[in-house]
């Protein structure tokens, strides 16, 4: 059976943190903080029930896994939240369509959020409620998936932020390096991290086999819903070139050959 207290443990850290970003969200008159926190909380879902439950050796190296992605992730998107000087423009068209925002951004972007957090973090959740695993040999190539998805996604951001800073940039489109091999090469190593981290999880434990749509939902969450499709919609209509780079670019996985 699945371990329905950590479960409720992690809903509960989700929840918490979640209705704290939003306090914190009027008062700053901008809900876009929240993603940072998409970074951060699974990280405090982690710990949270790694401490709780005493685990072992694998649930440490899962656990630190998940809170290095946790760390990277959210310290990127709340440096690059602080230098925006406005809401995210996501956020300003809902505050438009929704009338009293402020309240409703608690579930429709806070609480809906939070939700799929707890969903994505599901094979985390039940590996950490086990009692205390030793690593198996398994573990590291599952383990090799994750640091692989993780340094993608890393130098794929890296490669970005320095294409942005360079004002002789500003129209073109990013098309070397990892970006050359995929369009969306920081949306791939995030996918994959994720995939790494369910494979981690059944090493863990054989029950996690039964969340494998957690890291397909990231994945369609990143490729379809807030991801590659939203901002190719944008980029193609303000960058003169990314029509000749998509029919020159794979536009997930990248083409090694």
């Amino acid at each position: 059976m699945i371990d329905f207290e950590s479960l409720k443990i992690a809903a509960g850290v989700i929840f918490i943190m979640m209705s704290g970003v939003w306090i914190a969200s009027l008062f700053l008159k901008d809900v876009s903080i929240v993603d940072s926190f998409w970074g951060f909380g699974f990280g405090a879902v982690a710990f949270a029930l790694y401490f709780v439950n005493a685990g072992g050796e694998a649930q440490a190296i899962l656990t630190f896994l998940v809170s290095l992605w946790s760390l990277r992730l959210g310290l990127h998107l709340f440096i690059r939240w602080s230098a925006e000087p406005e809401e995210d423009h996501r956020y300003q068209a809902m505050r438009r369509n929704n009338p009293g925002f402020w309240w409703r951004s608690l579930y429709i972007v806070f609480g809906l959020q939070g939700l799929l957090m707890w969903v994505v973090a599901l094979p985390v959740q039940i590996a950490l409620s086990v009692p205390a695993v030793s690593a198996n040999l398994w573990i590291y190539p599952a383990a090799f998936i994750s640091v692989a998805g993780l340094l993608i996604e890393t130098f794929a951001d890296i490669q970005l932020n320095a294409f942005r800073k360079n004002p002789e940039n500003k129209g073109k489109v990013l098309n070397t390096g990892l970006w050359s091999v995929s369009r969306h090469p920081n949306y791939f190593g995030d996918a994959l991290f994720w995939w790494g981290i369910w494979c981690v999880s059944v090493t863990i434990s054989l029950k996690a086999l039964l969340v494998i749509f957690a890291p397909a939902l990231m994945t369609f969450l990143i490729v379809k819903i807030s991801g590659a499709d939203l901002l190719e919609k944008s980029l193609v209509k303000t960058r003169p070139g990314y029509q000749d780079y998509m029919a020159q670019t794979n536009r997930f996985i990248p083409k090694l050959f």
